[in-house]
């Protein structure tokens, strides 16, 4: 009688324990989060962001879901990348002028006519430097790149003067990101770099507070910048380190939910750089369809001018270490 007393005794604490412990295992894997972006719906950074939600939530089986809030809606770049500092938001994609405000240093990648392909790009980003700068991060932020993307090389679009040598750059009001790299380049090419919010581009040249304005052939092609910037000058001045953050709250998430998500991210990342890099020739092509013109001014004297931009970032950064990967990728 005793044994079986005992035995009852063991089931219930045993039943008891089972059940207090359900909720708890519920609760933990509850995962919800939230991904936010500045890029217009239909651009292929919005497109990959909706991919790597679809993947984590169909491996997860449902067990986590990401809410989407694209365009802008919680706040611009660098709003988000506060968020994601502050354990407010969990994953973003933007580029390194907007976290260069958080880490000086990663505005390496931002230098004028650092990259000389898309390839050199990939090599840097694929390999160490991206160790090297995650650790840099979590020291001073908490944020952490969780793949790259590509953005592409961009371009000067100006709404009446065409710019068609180095000289046309003078005196133009171009928007620039608020970012030191991007003011300190514009500067030396001699025009007046003007940092204004990305939603207010468009009226700003349509009014015309700006002259003119500089980015990728996606962000121009997909927020429609063209139509009011009718001269498009091929410099090819900068391309952007652009990529997909999260922060510190990512590593208090369950460890096969973290798993998940970084293979996601990388499947995400083979497919926005295929699609960027085959899409680009096709983007341009509709802007040249809708009366875009097109100028190549010699690039010689543009090159030149921004060398004292190089040298001063370096010393002002102490950014040998991440200038030698980038250096060493350069050759392929």
């Amino acid at each position: 009688m005793k044994s079986i007393q005992s035995s009852r005794r063991g089931f219930l604490i045993g039943t008891s324990a089972t059940l207090l412990a359900a909720p708890a295992i519920a609760q933990r894997r509850a995962v919800r989060l939230r991904y936010a972006h500045s890029q217009p719906v239909g651009h292929s950074t919005d497109t990959a962001a909706r991919r790597f939600i679809e993947i984590v939530q169909t491996k997860t089986n449902g067990e986590a879901t990401v809410e989407l809030f694209p365009n802008n809606q919680l706040g611009v770049d660098r709003e988000l990348q506060t968020l994601i500092e502050t354990g407010q938001l969990d994953f973003t994609h933007s580029n390194s002028a907007t976290m260069g405000n958080f880490l000086p240093q990663i505005a390496v990648m931002d230098l004028p006519f650092t990259w000389r392909s898309a390839e050199h790009y990939f090599r840097v980003v694929d390999g160490a430097f991206t160790s090297a700068l995650n650790e840099l991060l979590a020291a001073r932020t908490g944020h952490r790149y969780l793949g790259w993307w590509y953005d592409g090389f961009r371009h000067v679009y100006t709404r009446n003067k065409a710019i068609k040598s180095f000289d046309d750059m003078r005196g133009l009001k171009i928007r620039a990101p608020e970012a030191r790299v991007f003011v300190d380049t514009f500067r030396a090419l001699r025009s007046n770099p003007t940092p204004l919010p990305f939603p207010e581009i468009y009226t700003a040249l349509e009014a015309g507070v700006i002259d003119g304005f500089e980015g990728s052939n996606g962000i121009v092609q997909s927020s429609k910048i063209y139509e009011v910037a009718k001269n498009r000058a091929v410099t090819g001045h900068i391309m952007v380190g652009f990529g997909l953050t999260t922060g510190k709250r990512f590593a208090t998430l369950p460890a096969d939910v973290q798993a998940v998500c970084v293979a996601a991210a990388k499947e995400v990342e083979a497919m926005q750089r295929k699609t960027e890099l085959t899409t680009e020739s096709d983007l341009v092509r509709q802007m040249v369809a809708a009366g875009v013109v097109e100028s190549t001014p010699d690039l010689a004297p543009f090159r030149a001018a921004v060398e004292p931009v190089h040298a001063e970032f370096h010393t002002r950064n102490k950014t040998e270490a991440l200038r030698n990967f980038i250096n060493a990728a350069a050759a392929g």
